[in-house]
């Protein structure tokens, strides 16, 4: 049974005839129709991969379902001085890479190297291997066959030569696990990695294997497999380590102090000590071989250079050896398993191509002068990495040139005088003198977004209501304000993903599939944007504004308000529900005006920077492995709120989701408040609507929040077709007075009906993720709410 699956019900298939194009046809023309179909499905643009200067005809081989590149930043380090069998001279690096500070730190240890002399290379050897595994009855039929293949050495090169010209059979070696055999056969490949060539050569000689009855007796073998991973292929392991696999190559250098001293910037007792640290590190955490960072530099160099990128665990094992000597520092590195070629793989294409021509490594020979240069400036970045660490330049160079610089965030101690100053003159209160702040504590519920987040970030997030002491024209006087320090929208979403993967099965597996499709992306910066807006229609039904402060540097999002007091009905949630008729029906009146800002403007409200990612009807059908995810868990976790019939109803719900979710998109949509329940509402002295937290806005039918509210806060007694009738009729009816529109009421009556369905889904089941980290009192009554709503909608309406 699939993950998200229900027992007893036949699962939802996916909708079918949606096209794929075919992923065999190397044409322009067919990559630019799959481009088509993938900006079709994604909802994007896609812009960047419009154009190419790859040649679709000639990549038969290296990528199906061709569809653009993406391109990588090439540094070039050096020059390094070598002096190999392979290389003599000074040499460049290409390195593709997206780290900031690393061609800076190869290029420091190679000048270091090279103004001592320059490094020694070698290439030890060169071997590629494949391990197939034949299993077979009794050990008695396996041991007898380890022992015969060894006579026919002969005979499989002659079937090896038959498959390859380039590749040289040397040796074939048994390996008996009870009663199977593993048969390590290695090769040399010469200037090709050899991975590709060297299955089909052993693909092969085992075919000529198996057709020798004197080897295999009648019902003695079970099973043959090309490939039984004791070859190490892409893996680190201690035996490619050992016996090396690829190209096995050394480099070494002598450092006199004084290099030591003026590039490297660290002493000769300094870099030797550190490299020891690291050493004894790397023992006590078991890893293979002992380096700072030799991944780095084949990582770099195979992608500039179209390596199989897949072969950096194994050509990364290598051995970076410290010694001190009278002179300076004696250092060396060995790599015994760099899996490389000049020719085949991605070598051909033209900017990978080009760039093994810059460091002379095409044509015969030219494998073992790559691996040689690779060595070379491994052993330069190594030496430039432990000095760095040694003398503590390590955080600092990143911090300039790195990509992962550390933020200084924001502290509380930031909201002084000047901070709230500065806030009161641009709400429109010039002159006003903040001579005092301090924090006042005020009973509040905080959003759960903010509340959850700041369990998993180490940074001041949430509500921080303080008093201001303020002077104007000599009066003194005291102002509450609120202050809301936002996470960032990774953070949140992160938050979310963890609560999920506390979750765990599916509802982890696929949250991670779509975490940026649910809501989160923009969190951060989109109730920002919102405060900002000028039209009253808004701002007179949401919290009057102080300041926003955005800093993205510092990932500080930070909105200064009213302190909202002698309000009716603040965070009733958790506690007496309280939300009579006239409460609802000022809600849903002034609902209707604040939906008026943006209804009909779906184009306009799509190209605002804010909104974020908006619903539509191929994701929440993409998405309905997690709804189905969702549904079990709320089913299985909390079996007293969500009964056997709820979720039965619930996966017909998704079921069928293709059917109804695109009805949304044919009504007039608006910017809903997504989050319009009494967590975030309150009624001001006056009979205003005060609607707050509105970070989870998005692009819906306005009718989103009218039922969201109405599951949230009416009183289950209230739950019958007239009370909702008449509600809904008072939200209908603002937004057509607010708008001059005419609005169709059997339509609105239909999208309300969708609504509820589309909270069930989708808002519901995310409920049930973070009730599972953190219990809301609220949600039982919500969920029997919703599902009263929905019966009563069925019974009255249908859909």
């Amino acid at each position: 049974m699939s993950p998200g699956e229900n027992p007893g019900r036949p699962r939802p298939s996916r909708p079918a005839g949606r096209y794929v194009p075919a992923r065999g046809i190397y044409t322009e023309s067919a990559r630019l129709q799959r481009l088509a179909w993938f900006r079709s499905t994604t909802r994007l643009e896609l812009d960047s991969l419009q154009h190419t200067q790859l040649d679709a005809g000639k990549l038969t081989g290296n990528i199906e379902g061709f569809v653009g590149s993406v391109e990588i930043p090439v540094g070039v380090a050096g020059p390094l001085l070598i002096h190999g069998e392979n290389v003599q001279g000074e040499v460049h690096a290409p390195m593709a890479t997206t780290e900031g500070a690393l061609v800076s730190s190869a290029t420091r240890g190679a000048l270091a190297v090279t103004m001592a002399g320059g490094v020694s290379t070698r290439v030890l050897s060169q071997t590629m291997t494949r391990a197939p595994v034949f299993a077979f009855s009794r050990l008695s039929a396996a041991s007898r066959f380890a022992s015969a293949i060894p006579q026919h050495l002969d005979a499989l090169c002659t079937a090896v030569r038959q498959v390859s010209d380039h590749a040289r059979l040397l040796s074939v070696q048994p390996l008996v696990v009870g009663r199977t055999v593993h048969l390590k056969f290695r090769y040399t490949t010469g200037d090709a990695a050899g991975q590709n060539m060297t299955t089909s050569c052993t693909w092969h000689a085992c075919q000529w294997i198996l057709d020798q009855p004197h080897l295999i007796g009648p019902e003695e073998l079970e099973s043959f497999i090309v490939e039984g991973n004791t070859s190490g292929d892409k893996k680190a392991s201690s035996q490619a380590m050992a016996e090396g696999r690829g190209i096995r190559v050394s480099a070494d250098c002598l450092l006199p102090g004084g290099i030591v001293e003026r590039v490297l910037k660290t002493t000769p007792d300094e870099l030797v000590r550190g490299y020891q640290h690291i050493a004894a590190g790397a023992v006590h955490s078991g890893v293979l071989g002992s380096n700072a960072n030799t991944a780095n530099m084949v990582a770099a160099l195979f992608t500039a250079t179209g390596q199989d990128i897949a072969c950096v665990h194994e050509s990364s094992l290598s051995q970076f050896v410290l010694e001190r000597r009278p002179e300076g520092v004696y250092a060396s590195i060995t790599l015994p398993c760099l899996a490389i070629g000049t020719v085949g793989g991605g070598t051909h294409l033209p900017a990978q191509h080009e760039l093994l021509e810059s460091m002379g490594c095409t044509g015969r020979g030219s494998a073992a002068r790559l691996a040689e240069i690779i060595a070379g400036f491994a052993l330069a970045l190594d030496l430039s990495t432990v000095s760095a660490a040694a003398s503590g330049q390590f955080a600092s160079a990143h911090e300039r040139l790195g990509r992962n610089r550390p933020v200084r965030r924001f502290q509380l101690d930031e909201l002084d005088a000047a901070f709230f100053e500065s806030a009161l003159g641009d709400s429109g209160m010039p002159g006003v003198k903040v001579t005092g702040v301090e924090a006042v504590s005020i009973p509040m519920g905080p959003s759960v977004l903010s509340e959850l987040t700041s369990r998993t970030v180490k940074k001041d997030v949430g509500l921080f209501p303080m008093q201001l002491k303020v002077e104007r024209d000599e009066v003194a006087d005291k102002l509450d304000v609120m202050v809301k320090v936002k996470p960032t929208d990774r953070e949140v979403i992160k938050m979310a993903g963890l609560a999920a993967a506390l979750c765990g099965g599916p509802v982890a597996t696929h949250y991670r599939a779509f975490d940026r499709r649910l809501g989160f992306v923009g969190c951060d910066v989109r109730e920002l944007a919102l405060y900002e807006q000028t039209d009253t229609r808004f701002t007179s039904l949401v919290p009057k504004q102080y300041r926003t402060h955005r800093d993205d540097r510092r990932e500080t999002y930070v909105i200064v308000m009213e302190c909202l007091r002698d309000m009716e009905l603040m965070d009733t949630s958790d506690r007496g529900r309280g939300w009579s008729r006239r409460h609802l029906t000022i809600a849903l009146r002034d609902l209707g005006q604040l939906h008026s800002v943006w209804y009909g403007k779906e184009s306009a409200l799509r190209r605002m920077p804010w909104i974020g990612h908006v619903p539509n009807t191929p994701d929440m059908v993409e998405m309905r492995d997690l709804w189905l995810a969702l549904a079990d868990h709320s089913a299985q976790e909390f079996p007293e709120i969500v009964s056997g019939r709820h979720h039965d109803r619930l996966l017909d719900c998704i079921g069928t989701i293709d059917r109804w979710w695109p009805r949304f998109e044919a009504m007039p949509r608006t910017l809903v408040h997504n989050d319009f329940n009494p967590r975030n509402l309150a009624i001001r002295a006056d009979g205003r609507l005060c609607a707050y937290d509105w970070e989870l806005a998005t692009l819906h039918i306005p009718q989103h929040d009218l039922a969201e509210l109405l599951c949230t806060a009416l009183e289950p007694a209230d739950i019958d077709a007239a009370v909702v009738q008449e509600l809904s009729e008072v939200h209908r009816r603002s937004l057509e007075t607010h708008t001059g529109a005419v609005i169709d009421k059997d339509r609105w009556e239909s999208g309300y009906r969708l609504t509820l369905k589309d909270l069930a889904v989708n808002r519901f089941g995310l409920y049930f993720v973070a009730h599972t980290v953190r219990h809301y009192g609220f949600l039982e009554q919500w969920w029997r709410n919703l599902w009263a709503l929905i019966d009563l909608a069925e019974a009255t309406g249908g859909n």
